[in-house]
């Protein structure tokens, strides 16, 4: 009997022999490195291993291949023998990709961890070294590292993430997005990072962030999604999560995008940003006076939490609107209702808006503001912004805007004469919508496009006819239906 092994072997045929023996030739093998390596590029790094079966050329090509991409997940009924033992062969597999490279640079590596648990730690801590090893030796451009913990873990745990990691001549973009706990070393030097990407990022005390941005003198984008890591008690059985102060201070920063959870104070002091995102909730915000660059901003974040007293109310509610007046050169300013109820409560007058062109109204479906508040905080808006060309709904609902005769109240006629665009960009087709719709329509006397984006428009073809049939102030004004799309990205 033959051995079983050569029925595996891929029969080598010389060119020119019987063509009923084609089948067998290793064609592979007479194509150029590049072109494997272009073939291996579109597979992850564990897949590109397996195809080295294929062909005696490329047994070890995959070693060769600049973007290290591993992914690590379970069967949530695997046993935890089988979790451990898969494990270990995925931390065994890493080691070899990154040690048994020669001289083959390594542009970027990611890892992609699923069901991480606490006795997972040791192991990964042990690639995380081997990592920083790379990092160093192959001048590593990009690190995007992702953990998520498995839902049994149901108790905070941390990682040790080793100095290397932050020592680097050559990364210019890395990404940590950890559901573990994890400490920032106290020497950091990032000279070429560009872009910093934190996720689910546990704050230890007031310096974490700060100790990061200054060893990142040239770092230009800066994602925060932040959580603290502490707890103290207010009463019986209450646990409220620790104050921390988020510093934010870089000359070189132009893109800073924050999700806090936690009763936290944040002090942004970066002269040259261009773009601010904040969302969740805040103490206080504030914004370095001698930022005047900031020119695109997206505000959801909340004031008003866990009130103590009306003191505590006018005080937060002061400090929204003090924030809000730094904003006050913005272009583009996308706006929830969260802060709304802030600066209604607020004494302090609406700033102007002279730069204004574009405004966004984003909705909160659990956060319910009676209509009065909203209207009365949107018309000071709109008057104090006499440049604004284009306003956006993200959606329509009915604590926005009352009745029909309400709608001449918070939108003037002065304002809505100077539009040029009105996007709703999730028409459900109420009738508070096609109200609105109708009342732009025979307003906007500089109206050129009205855009609704829907799912599905051509299975409701009478709403697209009823909206067609409104009369127009101006024939030149285009109504466009825009199909929406699944998965559309419509952050800053």
């Amino acid at each position: 009997m033959a051995d079983p092994r050569e029925r595996k072997t891929i029969k080598m045929t010389p060119e020119g022999d019987n063509d009923n023996d084609n089948n067998n030739v290793d064609r592979l093998s007479a194509l150029s490195d590049c072109v494997l390596l272009h073939i291996l590029s579109l597979l992850n790094t564990k897949e590109a291993a397996a195809t080295s079966k294929l062909s005696t050329t490329w047994r070890n090509l995959f070693l060769l291949l600049p973007h290290i991409d591993l992914p690590f997940s379970l069967n949530d009924n695997a046993s935890d023998s089988e979790r451990d033992r898969l494990f270990n062969h995925f931390r065994l597999f890493t080691d070899r990709v990154l040690h048994q490279r020669s001289n083959a640079p390594i542009r970027k590596i990611r890892f992609y961890v699923t069901h991480f648990v606490e006795r997972f730690s040791p192991g990964f801590e042990s690639l995380l070294v081997s990592t920083a090893s790379a990092i160093s030796t192959y001048k590593v451009q990009e690190l995007d590292i992702v953990v998520k913990k498995d839902k049994t873990a149901t108790q905070p745990f941390s990682v040790t993430i080793p100095h290397g990691i932050f020592i680097s001549e050559t990364l210019v973009r890395l990404n940590l997005s950890l559901s573990v706990g994890w400490n920032v070393p106290k020497c950091v030097w990032l000279p070429n990072l560009k872009h910093l990407c934190l996720i689910l990022f546990r704050l230890e005390d007031d310096d974490s962030v700060q100790r990061l941005l200054q060893g990142c003198p040239s770092l230009e984008n800066l994602v925060l999604i932040l959580r603290s890591s502490k707890v103290s008690e207010i009463g019986e059985g209450v646990q409220v999560e620790s104050s921390f102060n988020v510093i934010v201070k870089s000359k070189s920063l132009q893109w800073l995008a924050c999700s806090l959870k936690g009763p936290h104070k944040v002090f942004v002091d970066a002269p040259n940003l261009k773009t601010f995102a904040i969302k969740g909730t805040v103490l206080e915000l504030q914004l370095s006076q001698t930022i005047a660059s900031i020119r695109k901003a997206v505000i959801d974040a909340e004031f008003m939490f866990h009130l103590v007293n009306i003191n505590d109310l006018l005080m937060r509610a002061q400090h929204a609107s003090t924030f809000f007046s730094s904003l006050k050169h913005v272009k583009s300013l996308s706006l929830s209702k969260k802060i709304m109820k802030a600066l209604f409560m607020s004494s302090s007058a609406m700033p102007a808006f002279r730069n204004l062109m574009k405004l966004r109204l984003m909705p909160d479906y659990f956060h319910n503001l009676p209509c009065p508040m909203i209207s009365h905080v949107l018309l000071h808006l709109f008057k104090n912004s006499p440049n604004l060309k284009i306003i956006i709904f993200s959606e329509v609902l009915t604590n926005y805007y009352g009745e029909d005769d309400e709608l001449d109240y918070v939108l003037p006629l002065t304002f809505i004469e100077h539009l040029d665009v009105i996007d709703i960009e999730s028409f459900q087709g109420g009738e508070l919508e096609f109200k609105l719709v109708k009342f732009f329509l025979i307003k906007g006397k500089s109206l050129k496009r009205i855009s609704l984006e829907r799912y599905g428009w051509k299975s409701v073809p009478k709403d697209c006819k009823r909206i067609l049939s409104f009369k127009k102030c101006t024939e030149d004004c285009q109504i466009v239906f825009r199909e929406k799309r699944n998965g559309r990205n419509l952050s800053p």
